[in-house]
């Protein structure tokens, strides 16, 4: 089984630097592009799943590659990225200031802490638990699409690494990454974030 991972095309939250989480973005004008450039990277492979957040900016970019296959997007909401809660739609450079800072006065560590109404990335790992043990079950070959966040997350646990692991992984939007699942059950890594497919991309003016 080859297995997938595609972190959603751009939003202008993206762009701007802002955290998402749960907050329900559409892909922008770049972000369209990119998921049909995404489309043609797939045309001569044979992929039969195509598991999605249910997020709007994750559906859209699921949309062209399911269009070309014939398939339905199959929506898991345990695909999320991780929700910042009340810090939703706050740059990033606010976001580490807090996390530090927080982390210093609750004496926790950066795994461990959650904003108000948030997840800890500790509370993501657990929750990516039951779909890693869904593709335990799938032979076919699959793509997912889901967030940057919890991409390396699940990347993590899918080469049985650990959550501060997932601090070392990053992904651009709509990049992909590709694993085999060896007959020992572990997961060999073959391709990582790879946008060759995006090289001069241009963007239709709106």
């Amino acid at each position: 089984m080859r297995l997938f991972l595609v972190r959603h095309g751009q939003t202008t939250w993206n762009a701007d630097g802002r955290a998402q989480g749960h907050s329900d973005v559409e892909l922008d004008a770049t972000g369209h592009a990119q998921a049909q450039r995404l489309a043609g990277f797939f045309k001569n492979k044979d992929i039969r799943r195509i598991f999605s957040s249910d997020l709007n900016r994750c559906l859209q970019t699921a949309t062209p590659l399911a269009e070309a296959f014939g398939l339905e997007v199959e929506p898991r909401p345990v695909l999320r990225e991780r929700t910042f809660g009340v810090l939703e739609g706050q740059h990033y450079t606010a976001l580490r200031a807090w996390f530090q800072g927080e982390a210093r006065a609750q004496g926790l560590t950066e795994f461990e802490l959650r904003p108000d109404d948030g997840e800890s990335v500790k509370d993501v790992w657990r929750r990516l638990e039951a779909f890693e043990k869904e593709l335990k079950r799938i032979h076919e070959n699959a793509v997912v699409i889901l967030h940057g966040g919890s991409c390396g997350i699940l990347m993590a646990r899918l080469m049985r690494g650990n959550v501060e692991s997932s601090r070392s992984l990053r992904f651009e939007n709509a990049a992909v990454s590709e694993l085999i699942r060896r007959p020992d059950g572990f997961w060999q890594l073959l391709r990582y974030n790879d946008g060759s497919h995006l090289h001069g991309l241009e963007v239709p003016r709106s």
